[in-house]
């Protein structure tokens, strides 16, 4: 789905109180997805800053949906607007394995991870274009703990204030797709004992983390005339939370995700995030007084989240405002049979398998956190993340 290729985290000029902040509602719930890579060094396993070569010879192939990041050791591939996984899956798949051939061709490998496990961040080389730069110049030394890898999932919504209620209902389930997709476990050579290091390192930024609580479209169109009135914003494509409106788009972004281990793991999680959409959506219609929302609910979400960030699948996380807990895991298979007939409606049940048996579910952490641990070598690691990535490519189903 077409987005900015970065966040221009400082204003470059006045803020503009014309910016059109109508919601361009999606009649069905479209999909889109954007995948974060990591560029290495095929001698030393090390993030490469190989992306200004990369992006030239991809345009000149006329590769579509290929586009820079922040650091020169990653760019981003995403889709269109699409109408199923399968349409995802289908888009995502052409275009990694053109750019994978073309990162190749330069001497670079490519794999996905939500941190590289050993990369010294301060090495990092910041794209050449002028919003990054601005970008340094804000966040200074923050800057560097930014070579982070995601997924963002996009899914179309009618209208605004439905937006802004399905927005409130779901980031219930912010641990749920931070346990699922957790990929990050290693920062700078350490083993961090988080499931997803990105998601705290994320949580150090200005504008981020999870939402506010926000019952009508016109609260948050007040909310972003106050920012940018401050020159804190210069427009809402300066707000990065976990769950976050595109009007321009018609959609819900969610921003949440670790980048997955496998492509199998990140349609699952494109369709389940669908699913849930879908599900807030239809329980609007069953029952409306939901959208009056439970701020208790809201107040405990941060906790929620810092458990999964934390401790993953294995979280005993908050259900209730009254304070009961239940192991994360449960609640998620739940809500994976749940979701299961909704998937089907759609098509895309086929996607959710790899969450169907979450006794048998290996995390992204704990899939790199067992390689290392056997090996003893961050090359090796490296080495294991290239190979996945490639043979699924290929159409090689991936043994660990």
């Amino acid at each position: 789905m077409p987005q900015e290729s970065a966040p221009a985290e400082t204003p470059t000029k006045a803020p503009s109180k014309t910016e059109d902040l109508t919601f361009h509602g999606s009649p069905k719930p479209s999909l889109g997805a954007e995948l974060e890579l990591q560029i290495l060094d095929r001698e030393t396993g090390d993030l490469a800053p190989g992306a200004v070569r990369i992006l030239k010879v991809c345009e000149q192939q006329k590769i579509e949906g290929v586009s820079a990041e922040l650091m020169q050791s990653m760019f981003e591939v995403k889709t269109g607007v699409c109408n199923s996984v399968a349409e995802v899956r289908d888009q995502l798949a052409s275009r990694l394995r053109r750019a994978r051939i073309v990162a190749a061709s330069l001497g670079f490998e490519l794999a996905l991870g939500g941190t590289h496990p050993f990369h010294r961040s301060s090495g990092s080389v910041v794209f050449p274009e002028e919003r990054y730069e601005r970008i340094v110049e804000r966040l200074a030394w923050l800057t560097y703990q930014r070579v982070v890898f995601g997924l963002h999932v996009h899914v179309g919504v009618p209208d605004g204030d439905t937006a802004m209620t399905v927005s409130n209902l779901l980031v219930k389930y912010l641990p749920h797709l931070i346990a699922v997709s957790a990929n990050s476990p290693f920062w700078q050579g350490v083993d961090t004992g988080l499931a997803s290091s990105r998601a705290a390192l994320y949580a150090l930024l200005p504008h981020s983390g999870v939402p506010p609580q926000f019952r009508k479209w016109k609260e948050f169109r007040t909310y972003c005339q106050v920012m940018r009135d401050t020159k804190t914003i210069a427009s809402f494509k300066d707000i990065y939370w976990d769950i976050r409106p595109r009007p321009d788009y018609g959609t819900l972004e969610f921003r949440i995700c670790d980048m997955p281990p496998s492509l199998s793991l990140t349609m699952a999680i494109v369709a389940l995030t669908r699913c849930l959409v879908i599900s807030s959506i239809q329980l609007l219609k069953e029952r409306p007084q939901v959208a009056r929302g439970d701020q208790r609910r809201h107040w405990i979400a941060s906790e929620n989240k810092w458990l999964a960030t934390r401790y993953g699948m294995d979280a005993l996380f908050i259900r209730t405002p009254g304070g009961k807990r239940r192991p994360l895991k449960k609640d998620l298979a739940e809500l994976i049979d749940r979701m299961l007939p909704i998937a089907k409606a759609q098509g895309d049940d086929a996607f959710l398998t790899p969450l169907v048996r979450l006794d048998q579910f290996e995390s992204g952490a704990d899939w790199a956190r067992n390689l290392f641990r056997q090996s003893g070598n961050w090359k090796s690691l490296v080495d294991a993340m290239i190979r996945r990535f490639a043979d699924e490519l290929e159409g090689v189903k991936y043994e660990g």
